[in-house]
């Protein structure tokens, strides 16, 4: 929502918004002019279009207002569909995992080869002031969703589908369903680039237009068989957009990479102890993450505290989740984050995946203060020790705690 905020900023609409706390996010578009408030607000008279997340259902507050007064309203992604006609160049960039990574790749090769496109991505990119923008509306390069089904219904001259993974089936009607918004996504586009497997070779592997990949890149700073996976599939797209492939990759040097992903947050003085933070949710992601520590954490032992993130992954892919980390030297397991607002079903996280855990483990309450408590001793026990923070929800509130704890335990010791 942010992402598609500052675009159409840009490009001179007006906007109003509302936002239930304060954050970077909000601060940012209120300098450029939102007008953004905390709370439910008034819908403005004035506007012309409601655009909502698909989290947000039809009985909010001010969904019943624009409702009552007329005004049209339309998912974020079916907005971001129409958005896009105003790009003659459509850079779709669609997968399981690895969107974000990707989409913002793309735009730094671009931007650093002289090209002023037009990006949306949905996170944070560190040192970027923010997460898109309406460039020259010559190309956009944006991550599109399937978990709604929207991405299906993407003009794409240029379609990206780095993976095709067990997610969101729930949401669609089933893997068939799912399968089918990714060819759907692809049907009129240009060019389709997409990372070789089982499934989308399947998928795409006859198609005239496909450009079937395998090779990852290797480079300095590239650490992951995921994230050289992720550069050879933004370098291919950008050597159709008249890059060559050369300079592409040498840009892949400076990439600042995305909040959250594999982010490194603090470091011990005596260097025994390091913060890392990721934002993996499902266990294919997980089991990533965990691999790219061994890589480039060597003779680390890893303290892990995982958030699952809604109650949904936590029934279908316990056993997975319970595998992935039971390679780890200690668990923390915090409560389940429900994304959306209908994520209320029960999944019983203590069966379903802490039982199933083959390491050291433990269940914790969202308690920042707590975990950072229990986290920042078992990491100090284990060192030297990568202390991992994991998940997708509000587990990134026990960040600037576990710095703190950090640095006491260093001072006392």
């Amino acid at each position: 929502m942010t992402a598609l905020a500052h675009i159409v900023l840009d490009m001179g609409c007006s906007v109003s918004s509302s936002d239930i706390a304060p954050s970077a996010n909000i601060d940012a578009l209120r300098k450029r002019g939102a007008n953004i408030i905390l709370g439910h607000g008034t819908v403005p008279k004035e506007t012309q279009l409601l655009v909502y997340s698909s989290a947000v259902p039809e009985s909010d507050a001010e969904r019943l207002q624009a409702k009552e007064a007329a005004i049209p309203q339309m998912r974020r992604g079916d907005f971001l569909n129409l958005l896009a006609e105003n790009f003659p160049i459509r850079v779709a960039v669609s997968g399981s995992h690895g969107k974000t990574s990707t989409s913002a790749m793309i735009a730094h090769i671009l931007k650093c080869c002289g090209k002023n496109p037009g990006f949306c991505v949905g996170g944070t990119v560190n040192g970027w002031e923010r997460p898109s923008s309406a460039g020259d509306q010559s190309i956009l390069v944006t991550e599109v969703d399937e978990s709604d089904g929207t991405q299906a219904r993407f003009p794409a001259t240029h379609a990206i589908v780095l993976n095709i993974d067990d997610d969101h089936s729930w949401a669609l009607g089933g893997t068939e369903a799912l399968e089918q918004c990714f060819i759907s996504l692809c049907k009129n586009a240009q060019h389709i680039i997409t990372w070789k497997s089982e499934a989308t070779q399947r998928l795409f592997g006859d198609k005239a237009n496909c450009l079937l990949l395998d090779k990852p890149i290797t480079a300095d700073g590239l650490y992951g068989t995921h994230t050289k996976t992720n550069a050879a599939v933004a370098v291919r797209l950008c050597t159709l957009l008249g890059i060559d492939a050369a300079q592409a990759i040498a840009t892949l040097a400076s990439f600042p990479g995305v909040s959250r992903r594999l982010s490194e947050r603090y470091r011990t003085p005596d260097d025994s102890i390091v913060l890392v933070e990721d934002y993996a949710h499902h266990p294919t992601e997980l089991e990533a993450t965990l691999q790219t520590l061994e890589e480039k954490y060597p003779g680390r032992k890893i303290v892990a505290v995982f958030q699952p993130h809604r109650m949904e992954r936590v029934e279908r892919y316990g056993a997975r989740f319970a595998n992935a980390l039971s390679k780890c030297a200690w668990v923390g397991l915090v409560e389940t984050f429900g994304a959306w607002r209908q994520d209320n079903q029960h999944a019983d996280i203590k069966t379903l995946l802490l039982d199933q855990i083959k390491a050291p483990a433990i269940l914790l309450p969202l308690k920042p203060d707590k975990i950072a408590a229990t986290a920042a001793d078992a990491s100090k026990n284990l060192a030297p020790a990568v202390l991992a923070v994991i998940g997708a929800g509000d587990i990134t509130k026990c960040i600037q705690p576990l710095i703190t704890k950090l640095q006491t335990l260093i001072q006392s010791h």
